[in-house]
């Protein structure tokens, strides 16, 4: 009751929530545009660039956007991953899709390490463990909500407009990023 009576924060925790809505794509829908439309079968692959990008450049961006307000970061970010869709819709081809891949890592990587920084900041300094445990949330909102959408968005696009199935999950994204700026404007004039 605490934790879901501090607007500030499940307004923040529904928000991000459109990130994980796109983050799961890349084990729904992926999957079905390498083998039926880009006719690659190695999926399993494509679905590893984000991690192996991550791995590599988690380090040097987190030192870059080290000294970035945390709000800024996760913004940023987000805003990063929901353009690599667009590159995997546009490009339609494998290669395109690598390059994607790799530009969501970037969106994730920039964000990932200042949202639990942000989430413990939101938190009353003696519920910060409690507080923590509600981070995950956004990651549960959009696993359950993604595979409903992939369904939509594999039965609706795949066979006729793959392409429109990335720039769907864009849309997201950009979505996303804007209500990111929105909220901390509210919130950061509340401040």
């Amino acid at each position: 009751v605490l934790v879901f009576a501090n607007l500030k924060f499940m307004a923040f925790l529904l928000i991000f929530s459109g990130f994980w809505m796109m983050f799961w794509q890349i084990f729904y829908c992926l999957p079905f545009y390498a083998t039926e439309v880009l006719k690659y079968n190695a999926f399993e692959f494509l679905e590893t660039v984000d991690a192996w990008t991550i791995i590599l450049i988690t380090i040097p961006i987190t030192a870059l956007v080290g000294k970035v307000k945390p709000i800024l970061a996760m913004t940023i970010g987000v805003g990063i991953a929901s353009l690599s869709w667009i590159v995997i819709g546009a490009g339609g081809t494998v290669t395109a899709t690598i390059i994607g891949m790799m530009l969501f890592a970037l969106g994730e990587a920039t964000q990932a390490p200042r949202f639990y920084e942000y989430v413990s900041s939101l938190a009353p300094k003696d519920q910060v463990g409690t507080f923590m445990g509600f981070a995950f949330l956004p990651i549960a909102i959009g696993s359950f909500s993604a595979g409903v959408l992939s369904d939509w968005l594999r039965s609706s696009y795949l066979e006729t407009n793959p392409a429109m199935m990335w720039y769907t999950l864009s849309g997201i994204g950009i979505i996303t990023t804007l209500l990111l700026i929105v909220y901390d404007f509210i919130f950061s004039k509340r401040s």
